[in-house]
């Protein structure tokens, strides 16, 4: 652990702190009445625990069933707006427990100060820093000017589509009926990654996020008679799934550029190696035609340009000697503007076999672009700068995932998907088997919050 934090929080305590976080499995779903909310109001009292004076000295409560709310009041010698600092509660299923290295919610600290645990990466280890800071600069008396909120949801994993019902909605509408607009919103997403990621050897890159594609998931269905499998008749149940299927995949998104891409790949081109590259990416609009298909041949780049149609789910019979009565294939959608979740249903409509039903699960459309050019923007900048002896190159970004930010653009210009890490240690991705987050990462985020708060709020 090489990180040498700036404020005197004790690294390994920290380290502790998350590694308490991922005991509780708090897993969320997409019924809130299947919900098990022990886990959440366990984990509470434990925050309670470790976050004393957070719980002492500002205002909180319970939005929604278990949403975190914290009201931090400042002196009010500032007339700045306020600042929300975000992250979710809820964890997505761990898979088979016994192909993790360690048991998933054990929240084991290894040798080398990684934590390991399911959600140490999404978003437990973002709920710790943006509470260690509060509770550090409440230790020392230190009182804001401007007024601070935290907010922690509890059904991010599920919540691409609930509107009303995810937990950040409840958040925003209990802010917006008090008349709270902000100045800032930082949810996960983005962060400052190394610059050789981006082929860049001389900086590193600071992806921020000015907005996330749209979600929708379509169940596409067929219902037959059913029967023997003794007796089939053609084109069954299935066969008509298996040429929904096929239809929707010969059917793809065309490839396009709008705007908020076209300048984050403007401001990466600078830094390109390869010339040819460099001159094609630093103007895609005019070079389109020679873009295009160097973006298709690319997997990580192509969801940058279209809306994808992922076939994720399909159902059938339970049993092999059975014909199902009840067959379907869900579509999972992320919709690039200005596509909307009622376009694409029209699209998928219009590829499928007729007599097919289309139900939409849960969706919702591509988020409003936030400000780019804002001083809040250039605080959270300048700050992160401080931490990296490499300079870093701020790069608008569209997140391809959803956040709960996407609900927060109703309050505020400025909503940015933004982690606080430097490009310190590493983590072991989000989702996955084995998702750990080193202890560098953490304290660093500690610090970048403490300063962030100091910074915003200087005239």
């Amino acid at each position: 652990m090489g990180y040498t934090m700036k404020y005197p929080i004790d690294k390994k305590m920290v380290a502790e702190h998350l590694a308490g976080m991922c005991k509780f499995p708090t897993r969320t779903h997409r019924l809130e009445e299947m919900i098990d909310f022990k886990p959440f109001d366990d984990m509470h009292e434990y925050m309670k625990e470790i976050y004393p004076l957070i719980h002492e000295k500002l205002e909180w409560e319970i939005v929604g069933r278990d949403a975190l709310l914290y009201h931090w009041k400042g002196t009010g010698k500032s007339d700045k707006l306020p600042l929300l600092f975000m992250a979710h509660q809820d964890v997505v299923p761990e898979g088979d427990p016994a192909a993790w290295k360690y048991p998933p919610y054990a929240g084991t600290i290894d040798e080398n100060g990684r934590i390991w645990g399911r959600g140490a990466g999404d978003s437990k280890g973002n709920i710790v820093p943006e509470m260690e800071a509060v509770e550090y600069l409440l230790s020392i008396g230190y009182t804001p000017d401007v007024d601070i909120y935290l907010g922690y949801g509890y059904n991010e994993e599920v919540g691409s589509g609930l509107k009303e019902k995810s937990a950040a909605c409840m958040i925003m509408r209990t802010l917006e009926k008090r008349g709270v607009r902000l100045e800032g919103v930082l949810d996960e997403g983005g962060g400052v990654q190394k610059g050789e990621n981006f082929g860049i050897d001389s900086a590193n890159v600071a992806t921020i996020g000015i907005c996330e594609k749209g979600y929708a998931d379509f169940e596409i269905i067929r219902k037959d008679a059913g029967g023997h499998s003794s007796a089939p008749e053609p084109n069954g149940a299935l066969t008509y799934v298996a040429n929904a299927i096929l239809g929707i995949e010969n059917n793809p998104y065309p490839l396009r550029l709008i705007p908020a891409v076209a300048e984050k790949f403007r401001v990466l081109s600078q830094f390109m190696s390869d010339p040819e590259q460099k001159r094609i990416f630093s103007d895609l609009e005019k070079n389109w035609a020679e873009a295009e298909p160097i973006i298709a041949k690319d997997r990580k780049l192509r969801p940058y340009f279209h809306t994808t149609m992922a076939i994720s789910m399909a159902r059938g019979s339970a049993q092999a000697n059975v014909l199902p009565e009840y067959a379907s294939v869900t579509v999972n959608c992320r919709i690039l503007a200005p596509d909307t979740v009622d376009s694409v249903r029209e699209h998928i409509k219009s590829v499928i076999p007729e007599g097919m039903e289309i139900e939409l699960q849960k969706g919702c459309d591509p988020s409003e672009i936030s400000v780019w050019d804002s001083e809040f923007r250039r605080n959270v900048m300048e700050v992160a700068q401080t931490f990296d002896p490499k300079p870093i190159i701020p790069v608008p970004d569209m997140v391809v995932g959803g956040t709960d930010a996407k609900y927060f653009n109703t309050i505020s210009e400025n909503v940015y998907r933004f982690i606080g890490f430097a490009a310190v240690g590493e983590s072991g991705g989000a989702h996955v088997v084995d998702e750990y987050m080193d202890t560098d990462k953490v304290a660093s985020a500690c610090d970048f919050f403490i300063d962030l708060i100091k910074k915003y709020e200087v005239k």
